[in-house]
């Protein structure tokens, strides 16, 4: 009798708090899901960068993604990301609540499996190093290219 009182306890105690989850601030850094699933992140002070080209590459790379939004951000700030994940059919969630923050550090996207994975670098800014652009050749005036001035030969 005693087993089915504290059942009975654990049930009300479930009702009133909620179910407990396994690593919780885990769960709601990464927007609801564990880390040991998570491809890609990108941060809310990341989205002022351009990364929809990587974001497209890295969805469509598997049927077996998943994104997750953090859905108290601006909708302009995820309106690009959320067209690509739409236009791909991905599954995706939009996460809203007082967990989900927005500061700079906050996540603002997460790409993961629905499984298991652990990629050992998720920050897109550190798997995806945009490639410094090669700087313009300087342009000559017209008369040193005309008698071949500061060229050596």
């Amino acid at each position: 009798m005693s087993e089915h009182q504290s059942a009975l306890e654990q049930h009300l105690e479930h009702g009133l708090s909620g179910t407990p989850t396994l690593k919780a601030a885990e769960q709601h850094h990464y927007l609801g899901t564990f880390r040991e699933r998570v491809w890609l992140t990108i941060s809310v002070a990341q989205l002022t960068d351009d990364w929809a080209s990587v974001f497209e590459r890295v969805i469509t790379a598997s049927a077996e993604r998943v994104v997750f939004f953090n859905g108290n951000l601006p909708d302009e700030v995820l309106r690009p990301y959320l067209r690509l994940a739409a236009q791909h059919q991905i599954n995706f969630t939009i996460k809203t609540g007082p967990e989900f923050t927005t500061t700079a550090a906050s996540l603002a996207i997460v790409i993961a499996a629905k499984t298991t994975i652990n990629e050992p670098v998720v920050d897109i800014a550190q798997r995806f190093t945009p490639t410094p652009a090669t700087p313009a050749p300087t342009k000559q005036p017209w008369w040193q290219r005309l008698f071949h001035f500061g060229k050596e030969g």
